[in-house]
C-alpha cells in the first residue's frame, strides 16, 4: 500500500467531506460515521481556505514525501503494509502541537494524517514516524485493540515520541514532553496515574487521563507514558525499535518495585 492519492479526491470532493471519503469503497452512513471520527482527530471541516490550503500542499509535494517516510520506516521497522491518507487539518484543531498545525490518528489497518502548509518536511516527518509507530506497535502485539487499557495507552503514545526523537530529534518532539518536571511527573503518577492503569478505553476516564481533561493537567497520561518510557530506554539502553514489541508491564515494573 503506501500514500493514498487523496489529492485527486480533493480536487473533486474537498467541499464534501463525506463524500470525499467513499471514495474508499465505503457507504455514505459509514462515511459519514467515519468523518465525525476523524474530525475529532483534527480533520478539515471545508472553508474558504481548504481550496488554498490543498494547492500548497500539492506544490511542496507532501504526498510524495510521506511516501518516501512511508517506505522508509516500513523497511526499517519491517512494518506493515497499510494505507495512509493525507488531507488538510482543521484549522482550530489539532492534538499534538500548539498552533494546530499537524494531528494524525491511526488505526491497526490504516492511518490519517492532517496536515498545514506551515510545517517543515521534518515536522511531516515526526508526526509519520509517531502514526506509523502506533500502527507498528499494534501489529506486532497481536492483541485487540478494544482491550487496551490506560497502561497500553500510555506506553503507545511513550514509545511513539520517543521514536520521534530518536529518528527526528529533539527539536521535534511534542511539546507535552517537556510540559512537566520528573519531579511532577512522580506525583501525577502516584496521586491520578498508578491505580487507573486498568482502565479501558470505553471507560471516559481513559480519555480524560489520558489527554488531561476536566480536573487533570494536559496531557496528563501522554508525558507520563514518555517519561516512563525515557526511563526504561536509558536504564535497558534499548532502541525505539528493539522497544517496540515489548508488553506495555515492562515499562512500569521500576514504579511498582519502588512502591514496595
Amino acid at each position: 500500500m503506501g500514500v493514498i492519492e487523496t489529492s485527486k479526491w480533493l480536487d473533486d470532493y474537498a467541499e464534501e467531506p463525506e463524500k470525499l471519503l467513499m471514495k474508499k469503497g465505503i457507504t455514505s452512513k459509514e462515511a459519514a460515521e467515519l468523518y465525525s471520527c476523524l474530525k475529532s482527530f483534527g480533520m478539515y471541516t471545508p472553508s474558504l481556505y481548504t481550496k488554498q490550503l490543498v494547492l500548497s500542499l500539492k506544490e511542496r509535494n507532501a504526498w510524495k514525501k510521506v511516501n518516501l517516510f512511508y517506505k522508509k520506516y516500513r523497511a526499517l521497522w519491517k512494518g506493515p503494509s497499510i494505507p495512509v491518507y493525507i488531507f488538510p487539518v482543521q484549522a482550530s484543531r489539532g492534538i499534538f502541537s500548539s498552533g494546530l498545525k499537524k494531528s494524525g490518528v491511526s488505526f491497526k489497518e490504516e492511518i490519517y494524517l492532517f496536515l498545514s502548509d506551515e510545517e517543515d518536511e521534518k515536522e511531516w516527518e515526526a508526526l509519520f514516524v509517531h502514526e506509523y509507530h502506533h500502527c507498528t506497535r499494534m501489529n506486532l502485539l497481536k492483541k485487540n485493540p478494544a482491550e487496551y487499557t490506560l497502561m497500553d495507552s500510555l506506553i503507545f503514545e511513550g514509545l511513539a515520541e520517543d521514536a520521534v526523537k530518536e529518528y527526528c530529534g529533539d527539536h521535534y518532539v511534542s511539546e507535552w514532553t517537556k510540559k512537566y518536571s520528573e519531579l511532577l511527573l512522580r506525583k501525577l503518577w502516584n496521586q491520578h496515574i498508578k491505580n487507573e492503569l486498568h482502565l479501558r478505553k470505553n471507560d471516559s476516564r481513559h480519555d480524560q487521563l489520558l489527554l488531561g481533561r476536566g480536573k487533570y493537567p494536559s496531557m496528563l497520561g501522554y508525558a507520563i507514558g514518555f517519561y516512563l518510557v525515557g526511563k526504561f530506554r536509558e536504564k535497558n539502553e534499548m532502541s525505539a525499535r528493539q522497544m517496540m514489541i515489548l508488553d506495555s508491564n515492562r515499562f512500569i515494573e521500576d514504579e511498582k518495585a519502588g512502591e514496595d
